[in-house]
């Protein structure tokens, strides 16, 4: 008959001390400080680098528009203007406040109308007073066949927000041939955003353009791209 041996194993069960507790605690504040800074600059660049690519999708997007059917994104030939001041990537979400060091007719980013839908033009064929799926492809549209034929989608999506949920405008007030400026010479145009704090700063007026000082380049924090520069 073989021994047996049993081997008896004791475990303490024993919980933390109060001690030990804020230990851990202090660690884990510590740890916190320093990490936190760090992933929310990196959680902002990645932002930011997002918006700068997005608005050269939507700048790349109008001049591919403007490569195939001689218009830029301005027409809005059955509504009461005959052109409009402001394309915008969602009519939604578009901010209307202005930054601390707002240029002179900032405010007009978010509210100077008439405005139209940027998806009209990039998304939908329907340039005229139409808006939306309804309507696109009829007589007050671009052409669908020939050498300046309306070719898209040129955007992979009908609504464009920033990485801060806020639309992306088109200053299209000064696109050449809009009715809604009889003189546009000096001004640029741009696709912006209105940036990590949601306010417009850059200046959208008539009286300043690339030539005045200061001129109309994106400003403080505004993300934008100059798609066309009048001469």
């Amino acid at each position: 008959m073989s021994d047996k041996i049993y081997i008896k194993m004791e475990v303490s069960m024993k919980g933390f001390t109060l001690v030990e507790m804020v230990v851990v605690l202090a660690v884990i504040s510590i740890l916190a400080a320093i990490l936190v800074p760090t992933v929310a600059k990196h959680i902002a660049d990645s932002q930011i680098a997002r918006a700068n690519n997005e608005v050269q999708v939507i700048g790349s997007a109008i001049a591919s528009l403007f490569k195939d059917t001689g218009f830029w994104p301005y027409t809005n030939l059955d509504g009461p203007s005959g052109g409009v001041n402001r394309a915008l990537g969602n009519p939604a979400t578009v901010p209307t406040g202005v930054g601390p060091d707002a240029g002179a007719g900032a405010e007009n980013w978010g509210t100077w109308d008439p405005s139209k839908p940027l998806y009209d033009y990039l998304y939908y064929n329907n340039p005229d007073g139409d808006t939306g799926p309804t309507g696109q492809n009829d007589a007050g549209d671009y052409p669908l066949t020939g050498h300046f034929a309306w070719r898209g989608p040129y955007l992979d999506r009908p609504l464009y927000d920033d990485p801060w949920g806020r639309s992306y405008v088109v200053s299209s007030r000064y696109f050449p041939g809009n009715t809604q400026i009889a003189n546009p010479a000096g001004h640029r145009v741009l696709v912006l955003s209105a940036g990590l704090n949601r306010l417009w700063s850059t200046p959208f007026n008539d009286g300043v353009t690339r030539l005045t000082i200061p001129d109309d380049s994106p400003r403080h924090d505004d993300i934008g791209l100059v798609i066309y520069t009048n001469i």
